[in-house]
């Protein structure tokens, strides 16, 4: 579902758990998606809240949460119960949402940690994450099923799987994945995708930027409005990054 705006409304963008749930610099998804919303003639107003505010979903056309540590995770999802009932009827009636790092892990079924305990989570997707002691790290490349360029980020997560069935958006080329058994990553469901990618995303695909940009506001063909420099050296990091990336799949022959 898109939601259109004009140059006289604007698009407002909930951070969620800004301070507990922000490794990697995930402040910066929700600036750079407002830059990028600007490029198209759009103001974007970005809302931090975290534990123990008061917030209404429906006032939010997109919401962002990023990577925490454990500890912060089990602390967000004590505080997100008593929000779940609205956010997921936002999520079903089409709001935009983006889950980076474990952050994501809140939309399934439960998350058992290391040393056997059991938390129940939103419920909105049929997976289970089962957590190990050990650490899984490195550098991602993805193929898309929702865009036609490559994906790249970082993954830094708790060893183990997820067990369920859920459409998975992303299958990585190089790196770790959601889990160890297959090379499928991140969980999509109508108009909200998480995944274990950090970098922080946005800023690092900008692929992956436009998709949300003209989701929540569709271009006419003419992206850019105004000047940023910014978005010119952004394309240029992707490019020379995946090509350095895809080097370590198939090194050039000399």
């Amino acid at each position: 579902m898109n939601i259109a705006k004009n140059q006289n409304s604007a698009v407002r963008i909930l951070h969620l758990y800004h301070d507990l749930m922000n490794l990697y610099g995930d402040w910066a998804n929700a600036d750079v998606l407002s830059r990028a919303l600007k490029r198209r003639g759009v103001s974007a107003e970005i809302v931090r809240v975290s534990v123990g505010d008061e917030v209404d979903f429906s006032a939010y056309d997109f919401v962002y949460i990023g990577s925490g540590t454990e500890r912060n995770q089990r602390a967000c999802m004590k505080d997100l119960v008593r929000h779940s009932e609205m956010f997921l009827r936002k999520v079903e009636e089409g709001m935009h949402v983006l889950a980076t790092g474990n952050s994501h892990e809140l939309f399934g079924r439960s998350i058992t940690s290391e040393d056997g305990e059991r938390f129940e989570t939103l419920g909105l997707m049929d997976f289970e994450t089962i957590q190990l002691q050990s650490r899984v790290a490195g550098d991602v490349v993805c193929g898309a099923s929702f865009i036609s360029e490559r994906v790249i980020g970082f993954i830094n997560r708790a060893g183990g799987s997820q067990e369920g069935t859920v459409m998975r958006p992303f299958s990585a080329e190089l790196g770790p994945a959601a889990d160890e058994k297959s090379q499928a990553e991140g969980i999509m469901y109508k108009n909200m995708l998480g995944t274990y990618l950090t970098g922080p995303l946005l800023v690092r695909n900008p692929p992956l930027l436009k998709y949300f940009a003209e989701a929540l506001c569709p271009s006419s063909g003419s992206e850019c409005t105004g000047d940023d420099l910014f978005f010119d050296f952004q394309e240029k990091a992707y490019l020379m990054a995946v090509e350095e990336l895809l080097q370590r799949v198939q090194p050039p022959i000399h």
